[in-house]
């Protein structure tokens, strides 16, 4: 979601009478992203919950063969030799392991992919930053002739209000 990234590691076993293997829920991972994970992308989250789960269960990113199910490109996005920033510091990271990523529509547990679907909101643009408060500027001057300041005042629409003062007293610059 837009506040939190999530994933649940399952386990695929072969069982007596079956053609296809069982899978079932291992771990589930979940983490409240600070103000600042909260503005990445949407496949920046998905890549940053593939690597927090690589990250609190290593045992099983090293001893096994691990497929990650998802709609979106992040074997692309993790291979490309382009990447810059962030991404290309997780792919460094996740690099050296056994990790292949495969459409959603090669998912058994559907069910279990129908529930997370349920739980999860699309991602939507973040709303811009809108200042609520004045910004003030200032600087004072003091000459043989008088002293005096000059003013910026910035409104939160981004308006300016340029003022100079003169002060008709005695003052020093430190006044």
């Amino acid at each position: 979601t837009t506040q939190v990234i999530s994933t649940v590691l399952v386990v695929e076993r072969e069982e007596p009478g079956r053609t296809h293997g069982v899978q079932r829920p291992v771990y589930y991972v979940s983490k409240v992203l600070s103000d600042c994970e909260a503005r990445y992308s949407q496949v920046q989250k998905l890549l940053y919950a593939v690597l927090i789960t690589k990250r609190k269960l290593l045992h099983y990113f090293e001893s096994h063969p691990v497929r990650v199910i998802t709609s979106f490109g992040l074997g692309e996005i993790i291979g490309n030799q382009l990447a810059t920033g962030r991404v290309a510091k997780w792919a460094i990271e996740l690099m050296g392991l056994d990790i292949s990523y495969v459409s959603q529509t090669a998912i058994k547990s559907q069910a279990l992919a129908d529930f997370i679907a349920e739980w999860t909101e699309t991602q939507t643009a973040p709303v811009p930053a809108t200042r609520e408060y004045w910004n003030m500027y200032f600087d004072g001057s003091f000459t043989l002739n008088g002293a005096g300041g000059g003013v910026i005042l910035i409104s939160p629409t981004g308006d300016r209000l340029l003022y100079a003062i003169r002060l008709h007293f005695r003052a020093t610059n430190n006044v």
